[in-house]
């Protein structure tokens, strides 16, 4: 197996669709066997792959840890983490010589965040296959990825939608990070005159009357930029997830973050907030540059 260096994962905050095209025919003539899945996600010109078929079909050292929501890949003697909701990537070496009880540590911030969608963990394409050092192709045509490795191949087709959404209908990014924005502002409205008239834009009725009763949302943290992509659940509405780290454990070696799933309703032609639900999990230290004063 190919050993991680930062010279590899250097090109993975690339653009994911930067591939060579490629056939279907001269993909299966250099792969002794493949495999084709039919659920790859290609959303807003991002290709995530299920992480599922790569441990299964390429024979990648990958662990799941429900609970948590992170990636656990062993690659030689480097230990990669990523965790659901964040473009971090967290790269451990072998112990230095003057530090032999603490391995090396390096980061490295993605284009395109670990996700999961209904029920099924995703990851950037390209990152899994270079930190394998797996060879990617990518058939603009077809929307067809193939992945190689030795002789074991994937072929990735994109899942059809079940929902087709017209372009214009689709929540862009600069809505989400609007409607983010102002989750954010309704953390505490203790000082906001008129709730009604400040989100009225933003959110739905039922939304401020919960924050009105609730005296705002009672968020731990100030969330960023949403990094994953919305997951659509009908023509008319979508929910998207984001993570916060909000504070460090008493050793240092985790933190505690916090999740919240954003559901939103397209009404009269835009996108509002309709509900928000809340978690909180614990990451291995690394995954956020929060520290806590």
């Amino acid at each position: 197996m190919k050993k991680w260096t930062i010279a590899t994962i250097a090109l993975l905050s690339s653009a994911v669709l930067m591939l060579p095209v490629t056939t279907g025919s001269s993909y299966v003539a250099e792969a002794r066997t493949s495999t084709t899945i039919n659920n790859g996600q290609l959303n807003n010109g991002r290709v995530l792959i299920p992480l599922r078929a790569v441990s299964e079909n390429l024979g990648a050292s990958l662990e799941w840890f429900q609970t948590d929501k992170v990636v656990k890949i062993k690659n030689g003697n480097s230990t990669i983490w990523l965790a659901a909701n964040f473009k971090r990537v967290i790269i451990e070496s072998a112990p230095l010589s003057e530090a032999p009880d603490k391995p090396s540590r390096e980061y490295m911030d993605l284009d395109t965040a670990t996700q999961v969608i209904n029920g099924t963990t995703y990851v950037p394409l390209r990152f899994v296959s270079q930190s394998l050092g797996a060879t990617v192709a990518w058939n603009q045509l077809s929307k067809q990825a193939t992945v190689t490795m030795g002789n074991k191949g994937l072929v990735v087709h994109m899942e059809t939608p079940s929902i087709q959404i017209p372009e214009k209908n689709k929540i862009s990014d600069a809505r989400l990070k609007l409607l983010s924005d102002k989750l954010n502002q309704a953390s505490n409205v203790s000082s906001i005159k008129n709730v009604n008239s400040t989100f009225k834009p933003y959110f739905t009725d039922k939304l401020m009357k919960s924050i009105i009763q609730n005296k705002g949302l009672k968020t731990a943290g100030t969330y960023e930029t949403p990094a994953t992509l919305p997951v659509y659940t009908s023509k008319n509405s979508a929910t998207f997830s984001q993570s916060v780290i909000v504070a460090n454990g008493l050793t240092g070696e985790d933190q505690y973050a916090e999740d919240r799933t954003v559901s939103l309703i397209f009404a009269n032609g835009t996108w509002k907030v309709d509900s928000v639900t809340k978690g909180t999990r614990v990451l291995i230290s690394g995954f956020s540059d929060y520290h806590p004063q």
